[in-house]
């Protein structure tokens, strides 16, 4: 194991919510050992959520008390219990969700069967010491489902970049640290699986001084795309190759932007306070993200349309009304 702080807990807490405030808490206990097939429940939720009647299509995934809650067809209901999951991430098809098992001692990426069936664990994380525990986060799936990129400080001071089969075999670091990039969160693949997206910085990390960076899924190298005085997270790739949505911090709770990867088409949305997590809708012509506007987090939906210099994007408009939603571990969108 590398030489490092046991920072990477401590640093999912801060970096994640330097600009939020209030996600939800961590189970207080947690048995010695994960079980091997994590459940999925059908049970109602027991407080309703309350919906929009501007219903979007498809299925989205959020967190909400540490459980995971599938919204469909303008109703939510909550999928699982036990309040240890979180940032969830649909497959391309939509078969099998990708999430993170998290307790105040470890983490660990589990993918299960998208009806909650069946489960199986990628990386085992956990040690006897917390301060050896291996941190796993922000599992996404490549564009073809057969990788998933995460972050994780298994080999590292920080957080950094690895891939994965889907089965959990062949984890490899693809990230090296160096050049003024010391950690990096929130990984998005290009459609075409070529490069992925990621927020990034120096060491002493926070979201003020992280970037957005292209790297090359095979070589680990990468390139800067923005340059924002205060900070940029949370990409998402859009439809094509060209499009990138994220979270500009220009304003005190960020600003959703939308650009062409030349800069030469740019779009914002500066009236949703406390932004998160954009992610694109399956057809490519919606943006969802998770904003505080009434003081908690919620689902906001907006059309974009690209034109021939910009972004077109609409009015934003709420799909949950009460919740109180988990901004660190954001989206997830699938027919």
């Amino acid at each position: 194991m590398a030489q490092r702080s046991r920072f990477f807990g401590v640093l999912i807490g801060t970096l994640l919510l330097a600009v939020v405030g209030g996600c939800a808490p961590l189970a207080a206990s947690v048995p010695l050992a994960v079980p091997a097939v994590e459940r999925a429940v059908a049970a109602p939720p027991a407080i309703p959520v309350q919906q929009a009647d501007d219903v979007p299509a498809g299925r989205i995934l959020y967190v909400r008390d540490g459980n995971l809650w599938m919204w469909q067809g303008g109703n939510a209901r909550q999928f699982t219990d036990g309040n240890t999951w979180y940032q969830p991430a649909f497959s391309p098809d939509g078969k099998e969700i990708a999430y993170v098992y998290w307790t105040f001692n470890f983490s660990d990426i589990f993918v299960m069967t998208a009806d909650g069936a069946a489960s199986r664990r990628l990386t085992s994380g956990q040690a006897s010491n917390v301060m050896d525990s291996d941190w796993a986060f922000r599992p996404k799936w490549s564009p073809d489902g057969t990788q998933l990129a995460y972050v994780s400080d298994a080999n590292s001071k920080y957080p950094v970049v690895w891939l994965m089969n889907k089965e959990g075999t062949g984890r490899h670091q693809l990230m090296t640290v160096g050049y003024g990039i010391d950690w990096a969160d929130a990984p998005s693949w290009s459609p075409d699986g070529k490069k992925i997206a990621i927020s990034a910085g120096p060491d002493a990390p926070s979201l003020d001084a992280g970037q957005i960076y292209l790297m090359d899924a095979a070589k680990g190298t990468f390139d800067k795309l923005t340059d924002h005085p205060s900070g940029a997270y949370d990409p998402a790739w859009g439809p094509d190759n060209d499009t990138i949505a994220y979270i500009g911090r220009t304003s005190p709770g960020g600003e959703l932007w939308i650009r062409s990867l030349n800069g030469e088409k740019q779009a914002h949305v500066a009236n949703l306070p406390y932004i998160r997590s954009p992610v694109w809708s399956p057809d490519g012509t919606s943006l969802a993200v998770l904003a505080a506007k009434a003081g908690v987090f919620q689902v906001w939906v907006m059309s974009v349309n690209r034109t021939a210099d910009s972004f077109d994007i609409g009015e934003p408009r709420q799909v949950t009304k009460d919740g109180s939603l988990d901004a660190s571990s954001g989206l997830t969108w699938a027919r």
